[in-house]
């Protein structure tokens, strides 16, 4: 894309535009996606397909300044507006070109085109602030008859006190564990019956809230085929974060996703969330008051990417420590949720500038010997303590067109043993 014409000197008239070929005007809305609904860096992972389409709009690190200047110019996004207005104002003019097109499902290629530019439109209109980014994100279930979007929008990352609002941005770890929640829900403990017991989440350092938002979505999409004719204890979904404008944003972004009626069956919030108030430097901390909501235990525990200081891996197995559900022994169950197995889901990418992070991580969470045992608490005289009981590696393309990057990305799977 560098050296390319700007959107009004590229995008035709609105009223030729039905003289084009429907591949050409694909072609000019994926421009215009790349500019104004840019991707998630290193979200694709290799060999594997249900994100293809976030593949789609890969550029190039040397394009990213041009389009930063196009997406911050007021006349090109106008011109942008108008044109994809226009586009799908026109959808009835739209008829196969004499240049060969194939007339084959045309009317169906037209309808894909149209709601691929109309989801981009509402994306725009949502990023006028400028430093904004308002981007939509589709996600695949085998469980669900159609995608989950998320919508969310970036705000620009400022330094208050030496420290970075990092979670103003939405990152690749986010994408990829919503991702892999959606595609295998059982797997993170969430299979039906497990949402018909009302589980409690909790996401750390949730950001723009993506993970929180996705998996909000399909709790609300799938809660009714979870243990029919039986009384559903509706799920609560926690987002979490530490700065103000980071928790302004997150709440800004569940209220574009949910309005209150489609929140009813669930309870999602967003709540401030301070780790270091859990840990006391030697271990266990102590449990924080301010917000009631965070007083009762969680049966999952989601982070993705929230280590990024050597001093967070105590405070997010301290706060871990005090927040994730313990398990009990059989005669202490009242309900089928406690027999299940809370979990801590931590997602890291492996980057070279954090291997001291990275190496702590599994110095503070260690493996268990006793993996594979059906009973965590076989052993009662030895005290419970947090251990890794699943590593998984992930390998996913960077974005770039060009250069081919690889991003490597470690899921561990934590809990009581």
């Amino acid at each position: 894309m560098t050296g390319s014409l700007p959107p009004s000197a590229r995008l035709p008239p609105i009223r030729r535009i039905h003289e084009y070929p429907l591949q050409a005007l694909d072609s000019l809305v994926n421009y215009l996606h790349a500019i104004y609904n840019p991707p998630v860096r290193g979200t694709h992972r290799i060999n594997h397909t249900a994100n293809a389409t976030a593949a789609k709009y890969s550029i190039d690190d040397e394009d990213e300044d041009e389009l930063t200047q196009l997406r911050s110019d007021d006349f090109e996004r106008a011109n942008a507006f108008r044109w994809l207005t226009g586009l799908i104002s026109r959808a009835a003019y739209l008829v196969p070109t004499d240049d060969g097109e194939d007339c084959g499902g045309f009317e169906e290629k037209v309808d894909s085109l149209i709601q691929h530019a109309a989801a981009l439109l509402a994306s725009c209109a949502g990023s006028a602030a400028v430093g904004r980014v308002t981007r939509r994100f589709p996600f695949d279930s085998p469980f669900l008859d159609s995608p989950v979007e998320v919508q969310l929008t970036d705000i620009p990352i400022s330094v208050d006190k030496d420290a970075a609002t990092v979670g103003a941005h939405t990152w690749g770890s986010a994408y990829l564990l919503a991702e892999m929640i959606l595609e295998d829900p059982a797997r993170f403990g969430l299979s039906d019956d497990d949402v018909g017991r009302g589980p409690r989440v909790l996401e750390l350092g949730a950001g723009t809230g993506l993970v929180s938002l996705a998996l909000a979505k399909y709790l609300s999409a799938r809660i009714d085929y979870s243990s029919p004719g039986s009384c559903h204890v509706a799920p609560t979904v926690i987002a979490t974060d530490y700065h103000p404008a980071v928790l302004e944003n997150l709440r800004r972004n569940i209220t574009a996703n949910f309005d209150r009626d489609t929140r009813s069956s669930l309870s999602l919030s967003a709540l401030a969330l301070d780790w270091s108030h859990y840990s006391d430097g030697a271990g266990m901390g102590r449990r924080a008051t301010s917000a009631p909501d965070l007083n009762e235990s969680f049966d999952l525990i989601f982070g993705a990417d929230v280590i990024y200081e050597l001093e967070h891996v105590a405070w997010v197995r301290d706060t871990v420590a005090a927040l994730l559900r313990k398990p009990l022994r059989a005669e202490q169950r009242s309900n089928d949720l406690e027999s299940a197995s809370p979990r801590f889901h931590l997602l890291m990418p492996l980057r070279p500038t954090h291997v001291p992070e990275s190496q702590a991580v599994e110095e503070a969470f260690p493996r268990d010997a006793a993996t594979g045992t059906t009973d965590p608490l076989a052993q009662l005289e030895v005290p419970l303590r947090l251990c890794i009981l699943e590593k998984e590696g992930l390998t996913c393309e960077d974005g770039n067109a060009r250069s081919k990057v690889e991003v490597e990305y470690v899921h561990y799977v934590i809990g009581w043993a």
